[in-house]
């Protein structure tokens, strides 16, 4: 389903609960036709940390209603968001971000006593 970038928001906001649409209509209206203005806005709202995004990102699974396509938008947005809390900008950051993942994962006890004591 291809919707133009400009009707992207009109199409979104029918799917939103009246309290959201109340929140946005409080907002400049060139604003509020900007997909990335009004996800950050939302975040900003509820205020989801990079860390829940993170998890979001590893633990999320493919519904059995949805498509691969659906699942691929879903994971690559809790990539995006989690990297942009992170402010990851550039690819040796993000490398950085992926090593310290690992290690956290591997040796999660040892790795939290060593950095606590310091």
């Amino acid at each position: 389903m291809n919707i133009p970038a400009e009707d992207q928001m009109a199409q979104l906001i029918s799917f939103l609960p009246p309290d959201i649409v109340q929140l946005l209509a409080r907002e400049p209206e060139e604003d509020t036709k900007k997909y990335e203005y009004v996800k950050a806005l939302l975040l900003q709202r509820f205020k989801s940390s990079a860390e829940q995004f993170r998890q979001l990102f590893n633990k999320h699974q493919k519904a059995p209603e949805s498509t691969w396509y659906d699942f691929y938008y879903e994971l690559r947005n809790y990539l995006e968001v989690w990297l942009n809390g992170l402010k990851v900008k550039a690819f040796e950051q993000l490398k950085d971000l992926m090593l310290v993942d690992q290690i956290k994962k591997r040796n999660s006890i040892d790795f939290k006593k060593h950095f606590m004591n310091e």
